[in-house]
């Protein structure tokens, strides 16, 4: 189990990705440090009553809040290979030719999981500290009421890292639909338990995964205590219409946990371990065979074609590449929702079936240049003249045209000054996951952005141009990444081959 846990740890730390996923960290803690002022902010509370953000307590709440969804997804969805790479580098073909303890194999990838899964806790936790020594002053700091939003993380990370083994180990959803199953799953659980206008139930409060359920009613529990009004409005990471007129101060107290939520943390630690236990059992007993399109290539990679014909095979290639990664029923979804948006109303378009459509439709499009380099099919064109490039057009022309059809009932029921940006936000979306996914190699990435995106449109933050937004500079910043985009996706097989 140590040599497991090791081997994995090294190899997942030592790659440029983890590196830069800490120092995202880092500035995105930097970042959402709860301000006074701003349009956006990390946390809003009462605007009309209370003073935002004028003392130190705010910080651990409102980074406790934020961190509670995208700590554990950005937990999991980094660290959702740690088995595929024992798959992939042919670690585990030999492990099965022998009796390995399976048991000791899948306690060592949980503990990894963990250990890294702490790591970025620690970032989070030791940045968040110093920007408020920074801030208000040491004296200013309740260790207690600082440091235990951040403890009540743990068991959720914990939980997480054993969904997200259990995702690798269980057949069907090994894949890419056990990625968007993990994320999707990750969110419902905060938004179901973030809610602060209901009473959650006895299972919402067993998978409180991100302690908002604590958070929510320290939150209230303080209010109570500083007048009779209740809570009215709680944003996490948005704007309110409101006018920020409060000017009564808001302290929160430490977090006052009862014997139900100690058993309930304890409950999910339990259910992760027990969950761990039976996983050994599921690990494949012969190597996994997948059909991709690699022996295509092999077999056909010395072949002369026609041009037209590879033109042909171009468009048809970025046909094949755009629809592999999804079952069918799972396309069938996504034309469901799709004819649903014809007939809903123009507020259930904007903020249900749009953003429901996006996400349904995010293993197709996080698969935008990742399954060309994937499947060796980008690095193949190399050997023709031009191919990559000629390609790389091609794709780009499949998936505008499939993300502008997406958007086509929203474009079409929008007022007029918004078609314009909403149309280059559909032409910059594909170009964008096109890049990410070549450069990465990885649909997770352009997963996690999808997600982050809706999640922050949902909650008020002005990324599209809906309501009294400013749509020139929003076509202005879309247009211009648009065409930086797309150059990048042109001049980088022309740069390869310089170097």
């Amino acid at each position: 189990m140590k040599f497991i846990f090791m081997a994995t740890f090294h190899e997942k730390t030592r790659r440029l990705s983890f590196t830069a996923l800490c120092m995202s960290l880092l500035f995105a803690t930097t970042l959402i440090i709860p301000r006074e002022s701003g349009t956006m902010r990390a946390l809003i509370i009462n605007p009309n009553q209370y003073s935002q953000a004028n003392n130190a307590t705010w910080v651990s709440i409102s980074i406790g809040l934020i961190m509670g969804l995208f700590l554990p997804l950005i937990s999991a969805i980094f660290l959702r290979n740690t088995i595929h790479l024992d798959r992939s580098m042919g670690t585990m073909s030999l492990f099965l030719t022998t009796r390995f303890p399976k048991g000791k194999y899948v306690f060592g990838k949980f503990l990894c999981n963990i250990c890294i899964s702490l790591i970025l806790w620690l970032i989070i936790l030791l940045t968040a500290y110093v920007e408020t020594v920074l801030k208000y002053g040491l004296a200013a700091i309740n260790l207690e009421q600082f440091i235990l939003p951040f403890l009540i993380l743990i068991p959720g990370l914990v939980f997480v890292s054993a969904v997200t083994l259990a995702t690798e180990v269980i057949p069907g959803l090994r894949g890419k639909l056990g990625t968007i199953a993990l994320s999707v799953g990750i969110t419902f659980l905060y938004t179901t338990t973030a809610n602060y206008q209901t009473t959650p139930g006895f299972f919402q409060r067993l998978l409180n995964i991100s302690g908002s359920t604590y958070l929510i009613t320290n939150i209230k529990q303080a209010i109570l205590a500083s007048s009779n009004n209740p809570l009215s409005t709680l944003r996490v990471i948005g704007s309110t219409t409101s006018r920020y007129t409060g000017n009564q101060n808001l302290v929160f107290p430490p977090l006052q946990l009862t014997i139900i939520d100690l058993q309930n943390l304890g409950l999910l630690l339990l259910m992760s371990l027990i969950l761990v236990s039976r996983l050994p059992g599921l690990i494949e007993k012969r190597p996994l065979i997948h059909t991709t399109l690699n022996q295509f290539l092999e077999d056909h990679s010395t072949i002369s074609l026609p041009i037209h014909v590879l033109k042909l095979s171009r468009f048809r290639l970025s046909i094949r590449l755009l629809t592999a990664p999804i079952a069918t029923i799972w396309l069938w979804l996504i034309c469901f929702i799709w004819l649903w948006s014809w007939f809903a109303t123009y507020d259930q378009l904007t903020h249900i079936t749009f953003p429901l459509l996006y996400l349904a439709a995010t293993p197709i499009v996080s698969s935008f240049g990742a399954s060309e380099t994937q499947e060796n099919v980008y690095q193949w064109l190399a050997t023709f003249q031009n191919g990559q490039l000629r390609q790389t057009l091609w794709s780009c022309t499949v998936e505008i045209v499939f993300s502008l059809g997406l958007i086509l009932p929203l474009l079409i029921r929008s007022p007029s000054v918004s078609r314009l940006p909403l149309s280059f936000w559909a032409i910059l979306l594909p170009l964008l996951a096109q890049l990410i996914g070549r450069t990465s190699k990885s649909t997770r990435l352009t997963q996690t952005i999808i997600i982050i995106f809706f999640y922050l449109y949902l909650n008020g933050a002005p990324l599209l141009p809906f309501g009294n937004n400013n749509h020139n500079l929003l076509t202005l910043i879309y247009a211009t990444l648009t065409i930086i985009v797309f150059t990048i996706l042109a001049l980088s097989p022309k740069i390869k081959e310089t170097l």
